[in-house]
């Protein structure tokens, strides 16, 4: 994606989000989506291509691309960022430029949304997904991060004729989490396969823990973690993902899932195994490793890529 491109859409978020602060508060999410920009975009464009969505917290673009091969049939693709989320930083760029050779390989249509920190500031609107207050009340589920993707996937099927209800995604590091955590509270309802890369830590799938370090707190029900279990759902870890400094989560509750990344995925991993059997549930999910791998979403992406194209 070219570099004015990127400097003009980041700037139509900043403007837009401020302007239309107060306006967007008394529209419903359903509403805000059928604002005039989304409505002037009929299709997705062969190659680049954006559209927005304007949500309570402000407008959200999604970066897209679509290769010449794209077909009805074809699987769509969607990329979460990471948690540098600055709009002049272009976190979504960064991303956007490594995955879209990929879905070109793949024959995907590529998704990155922008959530940008002007509008989602913290890890509890980002990372968390939006879906509890910092004093644990929850947040309708229309307002949550997680809704973006959802109506961002059922906008780029009406826009392109697509097939597909269900799309698969990927997320590393605070991407990764935010991955991590949709697959718990949605209980897959959207997913084909989610990949998860290197998250700093964990939602534990029992209520040892309060949210956000485990589901208790939250509106998370017996069927819908059944339903996350049985999800496809690929844990993947870099293999020199082995530092303890830096930007990773360290406290009571996440220093006992480890302390590194890669030794809190095993962790991770081998708990939710237990609880999926503890409550009688399929547990679908697969744990890969990436040797010579570190905290780098482009070390990783081939590896993700490769599972999300997987038959199986």
């Amino acid at each position: 994606m070219s570099k004015t491109k990127k400097l003009v859409s980041a700037a139509c978020v900043a403007v837009l989000a401020s302007c239309i602060g107060g306006m967007v508060q008394v529209r419903s999410a359903a509403a805000q989506t059928n604002d005039a920009f989304a409505q002037e975009n009929k299709t997705i464009p062969v190659g680049e291509g954006e559209f927005r969505l304007v949500v309570k917290r402000g407008p959200v673009n999604v970066f897209t691309y679509r290769p010449k091969s794209f077909t009805p049939n074809s699987p769509i693709w969607v990329v979460i960022h990471g948690q540098k989320r600055d709009v002049a930083e272009h976190s979504a760029f960064d991303y956007y430029d490594t995955w879209a050779p990929l879905a070109e390989k793949a024959g995907a249509l590529l998704l990155v949304p922008e959530f940008v920190e002007q509008s989602w500031p913290t890890s509890w609107q980002f990372q968390f997904g939006n879906v509890m207050t910092k004093s644990l009340k929850p947040v309708p589920w229309e307002d949550s991060g997680f809704a973006v993707v959802e109506m961002a996937f059922k906008r780029a099927v009406a826009m392109t004729g697509s097939h597909r209800q269900r799309f698969s995604i990927f997320g590393h590091g605070g991407g990764a989490q935010w991955v991590q955590r949709y697959v718990l509270h949605s209980g897959g309802r959207y997913i084909a396969r989610a990949v998860a890369a290197n998250p700093g830590w964990y939602m534990l799938p029992d209520d040892e823990f309060k949210y956000p370090y485990g589901i208790q707190g939250t509106s998370i029900t017996p069927a819908t973690l059944r339903g996350a279990f049985a999800t496809d759902f690929v844990l993947l870890l870099g293999q020199a993902d082995v530092q303890t400094g830096g930007i990773i989560r360290n406290n009571r509750e996440t220093s006992a899932q480890g302390t590194t990344r890669f030794a809190r995925g095993h962790f991770y991993f081998n708990r939710a195994a237990a609880d999926a059997k503890r409550i009688g549930a399929k547990f679908a999910w697969h744990l890969r490793e990436v040797p010579g791998a570190g905290h780098d979403d482009a070390d990783m992406a081939p590896a993700a890529a490769a599972a999300m194209m997987e038959r199986r």
